[in-house]
């Protein structure tokens, strides 16, 4: 099939047979295929949708366009988590050490700040001399002798994926859940795991505004990867409010590195806990995440054994977390306080996400470049009473300017006499 025919077929509401879907995606990644008639085929995908086989085929043929890792049977269970995108989402620096130290190897490939929401990479490297693109080989190695590594994504990953990534961008066909989907999972299969758990998000900041789009992502995203032949679990949880008490990518290692040595926020503790217990449950062949399974998540926190593996994981990767723990804040702190009595809900997310994103905590552009200290850290826990003129958090900011326009903009967006819904929505 001619590829004007590929996409007149879509255009008109057809199914596209799965060797011409494997041949088109072979000839984005060779280069052969024009970008006019790739966009003019994303925008009928968009508009018509595709089927579940179609999601299937373009999903494998797109893992497929690059390497695929293979790991020795002695090295599994491995598995890996994805998040569709938060503000103060941290998660991935805790569970990655708590699972691993749990007897589950994690190679996770991570993203970075996208709009609103920050990039676990962008996170990592406030540490000093972090590296996060070590290269495949160096990646495996890393996975198979300290049980996990965090990489961005390398260029013989899924190649296919960063052309039609772009031009979804370019063309406002990004919100499309199929192709959402493939994107996702073209990287995370081509990681070679037995399983993967996502973490689909529901709310004001979350790209899922709805109930039924977000469980209609979580589905589409566990039954492809079940159709690829690797294991998958999903939680839909809440993100109309700031998870933990921190957004900024300094600011939210150090929340980490609190719940790693059994403090910090409980929000960002218990999602740590939750997803994790899922992991652990699918490699142990389980239904779900009983008590027992929670329990050793919870002792893997409090017993220093998750907090060890960071470190150990950082080291291998060349950072620093004694200079980390040493660094200046931001030159400018502004405290924010409150001008009225009541039940503080907490702040909305999506506001919050592009305050910091403002101070230079995230980016506009792709070649824009991080500010790592910048970010609102807040004093108060979301859900508590309080009294006019209460601090109720810190702008951290690099200029007068910025923190004084960040303060008003946060203090905006404080929501009242609101009850937070459940944390987590439910499993999938």
């Amino acid at each position: 099939m001619h590829v004007a025919d590929l996409i007149s077929l879509k255009r008109d509401g057809g199914e596209v047979p799965a060797e011409d879907l494997r041949s088109f995606i072979a000839g984005i990644t060779d280069g052969g295929i024009p970008d006019y008639q790739i966009s003019a085929w994303l925008m009928a995908a968009y508009i018509r949708g595709l089927s579940r086989d179609e999601t299937v085929t373009l999903t494998l043929a797109m893992r497929d366009s690059g390497q695929v890792l293979c790991w020795d049977d002695s090295l599994y269970p491995l598995s890996d988590k994805h998040s569709t995108g938060g503000v103060g989402d941290k998660i991935s620096l805790i569970l990655a050490p708590l699972a691993s130290s749990l007897g589950i190897r994690i190679p996770m490939i991570s993203g970075r700040s996208l709009g609103h929401t920050g990039g676990t990479l962008d996170k990592l490297e406030s540490i000093p001399g972090m590296n996060v693109q070590p290269g495949l080989e160096e990646f495996r190695e890393l996975v198979s002798r300290n049980g996990l590594a965090m990489s961005g994504q390398t260029p013989d990953l899924a190649p296919a994926d960063r052309v039609l990534y772009a031009l979804r961008d370019a063309t406002s066909t990004v919100n499309s859940i199929p192709l959402i989907c493939a994107s996702i999972l073209s990287k995370k299969l081509a990681e070679g795991t037995g399983s993967i758990v996502f973490d689909v998000k529901l709310g004001s900041g979350a790209f899922m505004k709805t109930p039924s789009r977000a469980e209609e992502l979580a589905r589409t995203l566990v039954d492809v990867t079940r159709q690829s032949g690797v294991e998958a679990r999903a939680l839909i949880t809440d993100m109309n409010f700031v998870l933990g008490q921190t957004v900024g990518n300094a600011l939210e290692v150090t929340e980490s590195l609190e719940v790693l040595r059994g403090g910090g926020p409980s929000d960002s503790r218990e999602l740590a806990v939750r997803l994790t217990a899922e992991m652990v449950a699918v490699s142990r062949s389980r239904a779900k995440a009983d008590e027992e399974i929670l329990r050793e998540c919870e002792a893997g926190l409090d017993n220093g054994m998750a907090l060890d593996r960071f470190v150990t994981m950082v080291e291998a990767q060349g950072g620093d977390l004694a200079a980390f723990e040493r660094l200046d804040p931001a030159p400018v702190l502004i405290d924010v306080h409150c001008d009225r009595s009541g039940f503080w809900t907490g702040v909305e997310a999506r506001e919050a996400g592009e305050t910091v994103r403002a101070l230079g905590g995230g980016r506009y552009r792709l070649e824009d470049l991080i500010s790592p200290m910048v970010g609102w850290e807040q004093m108060m826990p979301s859900g508590t009473e309080i009294r006019s003129g209460d601090r109720i958090g810190r702008i951290h900011a690099d200029s007068t300017e910025d923190g004084e326009r960040a303060a008003s903009r946060i203090a905006g967006a404080f929501v009242w006499d609101m009850q937070r819904n459940s944390l987590i929505y439910g499993v999938l």
